[in-house]
């Protein structure tokens, strides 16, 4: 009996893909909820500084409250809030990527935000981004490679 449950091991890649692709959607699950909490968050700070006579300056306090209220929570700190403030005001009122911001990841879009010169090069890397599934290695490689220029260099082709 057990000679004929290891000939038939190989049948069992089955449960492996199961596993990988359930952790797949998890992971984009996740991905999907933080951009979305790194968005609100944003929003809330860019309202928050419109109303502010101190503007940018009630960051650090939001910073502060948040490293004395919730010090297990990280990632909130000073840079880490600019930073979400930086990604809602970059693209509220972009229509074109507003579809794609939960298909790739935070370190991407941040890598997007601090690289690209432009709106049509963020929107470039974006859709690239998110068509590829690019890690963030790929996505630096391309950006290193200057790949939106050499792009709109080639003749006439089109990414999406």
């Amino acid at each position: 009996m057990s000679k004929k449950l290891i000939s038939n091991n190989n049948d069992f890649g089955a449960v492996i893909s199961i596993i990988e692709n359930a952790k797949g959607r998890a992971l984009k699950a996740v991905n999907t909820e933080l951009i979305h909490m790194y968005w609100e968050v944003g929003e809330y700070l860019s309202k928050l500084c419109a109303e502010s006579a101190f503007g940018d300056k009630i960051i650090d306090e939001v910073a502060n409250y948040i490293s004395h209220a919730a010090p297990s929570v990280k990632g909130f700190t000073r840079r880490g809030l600019y930073r979400m403030k930086q990604f809602y005001e970059t693209y509220r009122d972009d229509e074109f990527v507003s579809a794609l911001l939960t298909q790739i990841s935070w370190t991407n879009h941040l890598m997007i935000m601090s690289r690209a010169n432009s709106k049509e090069e963020r929107d470039f890397y974006v859709a690239l981004a998110a068509k590829e599934h690019y890690s963030s290695r790929e996505l630096e490689r391309q950006l290193d490679s200057a790949y939106y220029e050499r792009y709109m260099l080639s003749a006439g082709k089109q990414l999406v």
